[in-house]
């Protein structure tokens, strides 16, 4: 979940020049200098699972091929794209294929250009060490570098965390302050070819939380949790708007439409993730589609048990025993979240609008692609 940083200065008291004054000043009782508080470890742990169960090891977590396939490196936990890795894009990528992500999964390129995921550690020079609470939570709520500096780049779904509570953003804040410094000065983003993109246009307002809903209003808190951790940014077909590519709100979280062909499948080798407009990705896996999470009982979740829902996030599977769900699902990260989370948002998903759309079944690698559905 390409971000960068910039520090805060601290008023110092200043020596008396009057020898006389200085020694009246000293003589007199001084008050204690303020202590900066540490955050509690409630709040730290809180935002630990947030920033676990929000997917951001995902992309700034440096992947690595384990013993059982892609997995993150914790030893660069949090650190962003490695300095120095040259990533580059396969030749041959054609429309509808947008751009791609590395192996790393930490450099995306697109129309944007090329950005690389921010190191998060506490490292002052390089991450986030020097950053005030203030400047986080700015920079989530304006998408711009410590709240007033460059554009936040994709995939930084900013415009969905900005959703998020005060307190939810401040706990997440708390706990990236304790993660270890790794000294890794991330790139600095590198322009498309050609003409600059324009600026992006200045966020539409929303009204922010002070907290977050309870549980108590599972439907409420369910909402939350599905626009906070960017669902609908691979669930939701996108259709390009007058400020560039936007949700079809007309089929929120329907998935990828299977009203138009499936692409051919792009050239993948060297990189994660190959991406389009449309909820489809490509990887060494083969090709996969968004799921309809609207409560359509043939097409979607209509007919799935609440258990069922858990289940498959909990094991990465089908219903808790199908198939095996495939990248980019952080279903690693969701599986983590309270089975009272879990539950809202299965309980926000009844209440959206039903949408019938039968995904396809997922292609594997050697699979040419391009038939209509």
């Amino acid at each position: 979940m390409a971000r960068q940083r910039r520090s805060s200065s601290v008023v110092s008291l200043c020596g008396l020049a009057l020898g006389a004054m200085l020694t009246a000043r000293l003589a007199q009782p001084q008050a204690a200098a303020p202590v900066a508080q540490s955050p509690s470890p409630d709040r730290v742990a809180h935002g630990a699972y947030l920033v676990t169960t929000g997917g951001c090891h995902d992309c700034h977590t440096p992947w690595t091929m384990g013993d059982n396939g892609p997995e993150p490196d914790m030893s660069r936990r949090l650190s962003g794209h490695p300095a120095g890795l040259v990533v580059r894009d396969p030749p041959g990528l054609q429309p509808p294929w947008l751009g791609t992500a590395s192996a790393t999964l930490t450099s995306w390129s697109g129309p944007w250009g090329r950005s690389f995921t921010a190191n998060l550690t506490s490292d002052v020079a390089t991450g986030i060490g020097g950053w005030t609470e203030a400047e986080f939570i700015a920079t989530m709520r304006t998408g711009r570098h410590r709240g007033t500096g460059r554009p936040l780049l994709p995939p930084m779904p900013w415009d969905t965390f900005r959703r998020l509570a005060d307190e939810d953003l401040a706990a997440m804040f708390a706990y990236l302050k304790t993660v270890p410094a790794i000294r890794n000065a991330v790139p600095a983003p590198v322009p498309p070819p050609g003409p600059a993109m324009p600026p992006p246009p200045p966020p539409a307002a929303i009204t922010t939380m002070t907290v977050a809903p309870s549980p108590a209003d599972p439907v409420a808190r369910g909402r939350y949790l599905v626009e906070g951790k960017g669902c609908g940014d691979c669930h939701t077909p996108m259709v390009m708007g007058s400020n560039g590519p936007e949700y079809d709100r007309s089929r929120w979280l329907a998935g990828f439409d299977a009203r138009g062909p499936v692409p051919a499948m792009p050239p993948i080798d060297g990189v994660g993730e190959v991406y389009p407009i449309e909820p489809a990705y490509a990887g060494a896996w083969g090709m996969s589609f968004a799921a309809n999470l609207t409560p359509d009982p043939e097409t979607g979740l209509g007919a799935w048990t609440e258990q069922q829902f858990i289940d498959t996030l909990r094991q990465g599977r089908h219903q808790g025993r199908g198939r095996q769900l495939l990248p980019p699902m952080p279903w690693q990260a969701f599986g983590q979240m309270t089975d009272a989370d879990l539950k809202a948002i299965f309980a926000y998903l009844r209440t959206i609008p039903a949408v019938r759309n039968k995904v396809p079944d997922p292609l594997p690698p050697s699979a040419p692609g391009g038939s209509g559905r």
